[in-house]
């Protein structure tokens, strides 16, 4: 593995990083692994630029887990339900995001328990929660995936009702983890699958809660450093097969970097 190392240089227009890989544990215990299936048309349309994977993927890593897999799936229960099987066969922990809010495009509960063979229950606890409007309070008007979660000043209408409902339906099997901090928002877990909002503040915020009892730490820390270049990749691309030749084991990447912000 290659040695931790801060870079203090000047910027240069090249970064070379490694890493440990899958490959630096072959006959050896596996690292953690993971999964993240991000939900969401207005993903794939270009409309809402994706930041929890990103995020999730910084978060995984630091932790040693190994992302195995980023997926963007449209709100379609068939291609969620697809890719949450796939994932939860292969990885220790999936992470969805997105697309669990009270319109007709949420579809993230109902992928979920079309990928394990369950039907959708209505929790009692969380509608409750729903109807008391915490949920609007905590989030200033807002709430889970930009849906309201109603309030307890006015009478509900008949479409409010059916919106929290569906909002409170979860896979018969799930788990609910209620917070202890005041946020109205559970947890929900399906076996290995994690099911999380899509909004980014939110996002961050179930997930930093779940870690907290160090459930997704890796048995193992990467260790990592960067080489800053003012070269051209073609210029270093023969160097580099070299070093990944002789340290197999030891994952090298070569990444462009256009200014200072780039360096990390």
């Amino acid at each position: 593995m290659a040695a931790a190392l801060e870079d203090t240089s000047p910027f240069f227009a090249r970064t070379i990083s490694a890493s440990p890989c899958l490959r630096a544990f072959r006959g050896a215990a596996k690292p953690r692994t993971a999964g993240i299936a991000v939900v969401g048309n207005e993903i794939l349309t270009g409309r809402v630029h994706d930041a929890n994977a990103h995020y999730l993927c910084g978060e995984l890593h630091r932790r040693g887990v190994v992302v195995k897999y980023v997926e963007v799936v449209p709100d379609d229960v068939d291609a969620i339900a697809r890719c949450v099987k796939r994932m939860a066969s292969r990885c220790d922990d999936v992470f969805t995001s997105g697309g669990i809010g009270p319109t007709h495009d949420d579809k993230t509960m109902d992928g979920v328990a079309l990928a394990f063979e369950q039907d959708l229950v209505e929790d009692q606890h969380f509608l409750t929660v729903l109807a008391s409007g915490a949920t609007k309070r905590h989030r200033g008007g807002g709430a889970c995936d930009g849906a309201g979660g109603g309030s307890s000043s006015r009478p509900s209408s008949p479409p409010s009702v059916a919106a929290r409902r569906n909002m409170a339906s979860v896979p018969r099997g799930a788990r609910l983890e209620w917070p202890e901090d005041g946020n109205p928002w559970p947890i929900v877990s399906m076996r290995n699958v994690h099911i999380l909002a899509g909004p980014p503040a939110t996002f961050r915020a179930m997930f930093e809660r779940a870690a907290l009892d160090g459930r997704f730490q890796g048995a193992r820390r990467w260790l990592g450093s960067s080489l800053w270049l003012d070269a051209e990749e073609e210029d270093v691309a023969l160097a580099l097969r070299n070093i990944a030749d002789a340290f197999p084991k030891v994952e090298v990447g070569s990444y462009l970097a256009s200014s200072a912000v780039d360096r990390r």
